[in-house]
């Protein structure tokens, strides 16, 4: 049976079977009980429960506790999906998936259960706490998107949603990091990135310390995601003491983006 009111949005929508059900935008306070269980997972997950509801749809599968959800963020050009929880539920949510284009991501162990041909990437999930360090004075609070316009085609969600330090070279960056979410739980590490001809200057290692030193004392825990063929990437973050907590997998649905 299904159950849907058309006229709201955000009202209940229902799948019910054998008192097992998936709900739309209900009991989402639960569900930031069981994101709350592991914040460094769940970070992106928590950031839109308490400040992005209006442009998230939340899928979760209820048998009197979550056993999973699904979540679609829309105010992106491409739709970000996320996908949780245990084995036999997730299949279950991923049938309510129905968007042309989109970017999924789900844990790296259950990968087998996306049934289309699209191209997957393997993303690892790396963290470690905050710590003080002796910032450069060069970098930057980034407030205007054209700043950041030789290192994005539209960096304005850098600007709007984010927050974005960087080192300017006439007028713009050419190096920049961003907090994709601060919450007291973690804060997300991202969008680290330099112009190619400014690379192996260091630019990228004073970023990573103003982060943690930003982040240090109103924040657990700093988390990145990072594509596993990211070699260089990866071996930096180790030298900062960023330890892998887990696998998650990029699916591209109807787009072709490299992580």
């Amino acid at each position: 049976m299904i159950i849907i009111n058309e006229n709201k949005k955000d009202l209940r929508f229902h799948i019910i079977h054998s008192f097992k059900m998936i709900l739309k935008n209900d009991k989402l306070d639960a569900l930031e009980k069981y994101c709350l269980k592991e914040p460094e997972i769940h970070a992106f997950t928590l950031w839109d429960l308490r400040y992005e509801r209006d442009n998230t749809d939340f899928y979760i599968y209820w048998d009197g506790r979550i056993r999973g959800y699904m979540l679609i963020y829309y105010a992106v050009s491409i739709p970000s999906v996320i996908v949780y929880g245990e084995k036999g539920v997730m299949a279950k949510l991923l049938e309510i998936f129905d968007l042309e284009k989109a970017i999924i991501h789900m844990p790296y162990k259950f990968r087998h259960m996306w049934k289309g041909d699209n191209r997957m990437y393997k993303i690892l999930v790396m963290s470690r706490e905050p710590e003080k360090f002796k910032v450069s004075e060069e970098i930057v609070k980034i407030e205007d998107a054209e700043k950041l316009s030789l290192l994005f085609q539209d960096p304005r969600y850098l600007v709007t949603k984010a927050k974005t330090w960087g080192i300017i070279k006439n007028g713009y960056a050419i190096s920049s990091i961003s907090a994709l979410a601060t919450l007291p739980e973690a804060w997300v590490l991202g969008a680290l990135i330099t112009k190619k001809e400014y690379r192996k200057r260091g630019y990228a290692k004073r970023l990573i310390e103003y982060f943690l030193n930003e982040a240090y004392g109103k924040t657990i825990k700093v988390v990145l995601w990072v594509r596993s063929g990211n070699y260089p990437a990866i071996e930096l973050y180790k030298k900062y003491n960023f330890k892998i907590i887990s696998e998650d997998v990029w699916i591209n649905v109807g787009v072709d983006i490299l992580p």
